[in-house]
C-alpha cells in the first residue's frame, strides 16, 4: 500500500478526528477518572469493529488490529486532563470548572482513534498485530507503569511502541524527534533550606529572604 493512499484516507477523516478531539476537550477528566473518555474510546472502537479490552488500570483501553500474531507494534496515547481552569474563548472549551486538557491529551486520544480508523480500513494488508493503547493517568499517576504491569505489552509481545506529543513549536504537518530521551524527566532536584522561618510582615528576619534578596538584606542590615 502506498503512503499517498494512507495520507488520502487520513485527510478524508480529518473533520471526524477534530470532532472527537473537541468532544473530549469539552469533558476533561483527571487521572484514573477518565470514565467518560474511556467510554468514548470504547464506543468508537466498537463502531469500527475493532476488538478491545477495557478497565485496564481502571480506565485504560487496548484495541487490536491485524491477525493477532507477530510482529506486534503498539501505538499509545494518554487520556487524562489537568486540574487547571480553562479561560480560552473557544466554542469547545472545557465544560467542567477547574479541569481542562491543557497538555494535549485530547489531541493524542483523538489522533489514535484516527489511526485506528485508517488501520482498520487497511487491516488486510497488516502482517502482524497493531495494539492501540489508550493510557490513563500520565499526569503524575504512573498510568504507564500500571498498564505495563497488567500485561498490555504481552500476548502478543510488543516489539516496538510509538507515541507522540503535540506542540506549538513546529509548523503544522511537521514531526520532530531525536536520539535518546525526549519529553521526559530524567532527573530531579531537591532544595532543602535550613534556618529561621518568619512572619510575612517581617520577611527581613528570615533566612529565605537573605537567600533570595541578598542586596536588599544587606541594605536593611545597615
Amino acid at each position: 500500500m502506498q503512503i499517498s493512499e494512507i495520507l488520502s484516507q487520513s485527510k478524508d477523516i480529518h473533520q471526524w478526528i477534530v470532532e472527537k478531539r473537541r468532544t473530549i476537550h469539552r469533558h476533561p477528566e483527571l487521572m484514573y477518572e477518565e470514565f467518560e473518555t474511556s467510554r468514548l474510546v470504547q464506543s468508537t472502537l466498537k463502531e469500527l469493529d475493532i476488538p478491545y479490552e477495557k478497565d485496564i488500570a481502571i480506565t485504560g483501553v487496548v484495541g487490536l488490529i491485524g491477525n493477532g500474531g507477530d510482529p506486534c507494534i503498539a501505538l499509545r496515547a494518554d487520556m487524562d486532563a489537568l486540574p487547571i481552569h480553562e479561560e480560552a474563548d473557544v466554542d469547545f472549551r472545557s465544560e467542567i470548572d477547574g479541569k481542562m486538557h491543557a497538555c494535549g491529551h485530547d489531541c493524542h486520544t483523538a489522533m489514535l482513534l484516527g489511526a485506528a480508523k485508517v488501520l482498520k480500513q487497511n487491516e488486510q494488508a497488516i502482517e502482524g498485530t497493531v495494539k492501540l493503547i489508550f493510557q490513563p493517568a500520565e499526569e503524575g499517576g504512573a498510568g504507564g507503569k500500571m498498564i505495563r504491569e497488567q500485561g498490555v505489552l504481552e500476548d502478543p509481545e510488543v516489539k516496538q511502541i510509538f507515541g507522540l506529543h503535540v506542540t506549538d513549536q513546529l509548523p503544522v504537518g511537521s514531526l520532530a524527534s531525536r536520539e535518546g530521551t525526549l519529553l521526559a524527566a530524567t532527573s530531579s532536584i531537591k532544595i532543602l533550606v535550613k534556618g529561621n522561618g518568619g512572619h510575612a510582615a517581617m520577611p527581613h528576619l528570615t533566612v529565605l529572604r537573605r537567600m533570595l534578596f541578598p542586596r536588599q538584606w544587606n541594605y536593611k542590615a545597615r
